[in-house]
């Protein structure tokens, strides 16, 4: 039997605790409200959209819904415009923050929104909810109210803006006695001019996808998008609309595996399990460096702690994979190392500069162990040259006619050894350069795919920026405003990498560049 989880108008914040999984979410915005001649037979109600989506939650979420009111009732929770009983119908949403209806931070965390329809005075005809976007509100007078759209609130046809809807809120009028609210939703409806008690217009539903309008402080990030989505006028015959308050539904579609690593280190890591059936895990298993080191099968949902060898130096991945019963599984992959560690998501600009000092470093050693064998044979060398340079020394030592054949052997083995390791393990490149919409089409060629880039870049204003990619995070700061991000998805602002560089892209694309580029293993 299906997981369902519905609710119902309550007046206040709702909030329910989902596990990993893959699931489907539906609205319904509630009914607008109506006054005058008696509407028993609801041809002029402006009736509620409806918005469903199917998402994929990869960790435990709390949301929190908020369940629009019928406007007859006269009250406007979650974003309807107030009149004394042709409200408009309250909005039903689902978003990541909660607090009351109305405070910014939860309007700009809406993942999902269905909106509600608008109310009507006098035989007029209130606007449907969306959907995309509310529908219009009619009016004897020919002051048509405007639904709510996917960018903006209803207009009315008062210049001054007092009867248009706005953001997560439907009009109210100034005269609320005799005239009606707009709907509430993504976009709130407008009414139709001051004095004119008509029809308003409906408010706009919203679905988060790729492709979706995101206005400026929104929060919800790619990982809360949706997809099949479906989104109705209200009153639409293909899906039944809401012809009183609005309601919420999230049907579980599918039981997923999931997993957190709390910490590790060089030696050992903590993590552990779940899923949202527990019962349907079969098996925990462990790579490092894609090599199988153990499986388990039993206390699978226990907070466990492994422990591994590395051999070397080199940075090498450590792969945890969870697997069900249908075979769906959850992994997580951290990079390792003896001496060079990754950073944590909290890293202050102080650790990313510290590590990009010790990467460096590291590299300078793996050139010094070279040069010093060089030496040797009073081969002159430097840190200054390159690899392909330090080879090419060590060729002039083996052709020196002073040095025994064995002490010739074993200096080009333990030099070419070096080489090898560094070529396997290391590349470095660093420069300046300028970069505009267009230029290099198929990347900055620096001669290898980078794991690590660390750049200043002045942008066309003066401003300046810093940013860090690694294989675990994603940093960007703007020496400017001060503004900042830290993220563990790279991808999110980041560059594009290329086969055998990089482009930059992001909200500093164009400017002059200054960076240092690393190749790790």
């Amino acid at each position: 039997m299906a997981t369902v989880y519905e609710f119902n108008y309550t007046g206040s914040e709702q909030s329910v605790t989902l596990k990993p999984g893959k699931y489907k979410f539906e609205c319904w915005g509630a009914r607008g409200g109506a006054l005058g001649t008696p509407f028993e037979s609801g041809f002029y109600y402006g009736y509620g959209g409806y918005c469903s989506g199917e998402i994929t939650l990869k960790k435990e979420t709390t949301l929190y819904l908020y369940v629009g009111i019928d406007g007859r009732k006269g009250y406007n929770f979650n974003s309807a415009g107030y009149g004394n009983g042709a409200s408009g119908g309250g909005a039903t949403d689902i978003r990541l923050i909660g607090g009351t209806w109305d405070n910014e931070q939860g309007l700009l965390s809406r993942i999902i929104v269905a909106g509600g329809g608008g109310g009507t005075y006098d035989k007029q005809h209130g606007g449907d909810g969306g959907g995309l976007k509310g529908t219009l509100g009619t009016s004897s007078t020919g002051a048509a109210a405007h639904g709510g759209t996917q960018f903006e609130g209803g207009r009315g046809r008062d210049k001054d803006g007092s009867c248009d809807g706005f953001f997560g809120k439907g009009a109210t009028p100034k005269n609320p006695s005799s005239q009606s609210g707009g709907g509430g939703g993504w976009f709130g409806g407008a009414y139709p001019a001051s004095g004119f008690g008509n029809g308003s217009g409906g408010g706009s539903g919203y679905v988060l996808t790729k492709d979706s309008y995101k206005p400026p402080g929104y929060t919800p990030t790619s990982e809360y998008y949706f997809d099949n989505v479906v989104m109705t006028t209200g009153g639409n015959t293909t899906v039944v609309g809401n012809y009183s308050d609005g309601r919420a539904k999230i049907t579980l579609l599918q039981a997923l595996p999931f997993l957190n690593i709390s910490s590790y280190n060089s030696t050992t890591a903590t993590f552990k399990a779940d899923h949202t059936d527990p019962t349907l895990l079969t098996k925990i298993e462990i790579f490092i460096d894609d090599i199988l080191k153990e499986t388990i099968t039993t206390d699978l949902i226990l907070e466990k702690t492994i422990n591994y060898t590395l051999e070397d130096n080199a940075l090498h991945t450590l792969k945890i994979v969870v697997t069900d019963s249908t075979n769906a599984t959850a992994e997580k992959i951290v990079s390792l190392s003896k001496n060079i560690m990754p950073l944590g998501d909290d890293a202050s600009l102080q650790d990313i500069a510290s590590k990009v000092s010790e990467i460096k470093e590291g590299l300078i050693n793996g050139k010094t162990s070279i040069i010093n064998v060089l030496a040797l044979k009073n081969i002159e060398s430097s840190l200054n040259n390159s690899l392909v340079e330090l080879s090419e020394k060590v060729k002039e030592s083996f052709d020196s006619s002073d040095a025994s054949l064995q002490d010739l052997i074993n200096q080009l083995t333990q030099a070419n050894n070096t080489i090898s390791q560094l070529n396997s393990k290391y590349k470095y490149s660093s420069g300046t350069f300028t970069y505009y919409t267009g230029a290099y089409p198929n990347g900055l060629n620096i001669g290898f795919r980078p794991d690590i880039i660390s750049y200043t870049v002045i942008n066309a204003v003066e401003e300046k920026y810093y940013c860090v990619y690694t294989p675990l995070f994603y940093l960007f700061y703007n020496y400017t405003t001060g503004e900042k991000y830290l993220d563990v998805n790279h991808n999110h602002y980041g560059i594009t990498f290329t086969d055998n560089g990089w482009i930059p892209k992001g909200p500093v694309n164009n400017g002059v560049y200054s960076y240092i580029a690393v190749k790790c293993c």
